[in-house]
């Protein structure tokens, strides 16, 4: 029992960290966003993205980021949004690129699963 409430309770430390570094940004908002100042990132795989992406989007999976949040820094001036499948991974790619002083990341609300079921259009 002891355990289980530990983990628990370093899971939410680490999603309120995470939530107070990030803004998020709804569907609809990044699809009307001005694309000039903005970096849409997805950390999924390299398959994953071949399958299906958000318009715009590059790929930078997050090992990349974990392992050399820099990969990025010649977006570190713009806007960044993070996606994944779910929202696990951007998450972590959040806390990454804040800890290497990245100001302006957004979450994509409900990620590509989200995405997908609002039918909205994809690129491969």
């Amino acid at each position: 029992m002891f355990k289980r409430t530990a983990i628990w309770l370093m899971s939410l430390l680490s999603l309120s960290a995470y939530s107070a570094n990030v803004s998020n940004i709804s569907q609809q908002e990044l699809l009307a966003a001005d694309l000039k100042n903005l970096v849409i990132v997805d950390v999924r795989t390299p398959e994953e993205f071949k399958e299906g992406h958000v318009p715009n989007a590059i790929n930078v999976p997050l090992s990349e980021i974990v392992d050399n949040p820099a990969i990025l820094s010649s977006s570190k001036e713009k806007s960044i949004v993070l996606y994944c499948r779910s929202g696990y991974r951007a998450g972590k790619a959040a806390e990454a690129l804040h800890k290497d002083g990245y100001q302006n990341l957004s979450h994509l609300e409900g990620d590509m699963q989200g995405w997908l079921k609002e039918g909205l259009a994809v690129e491969k």
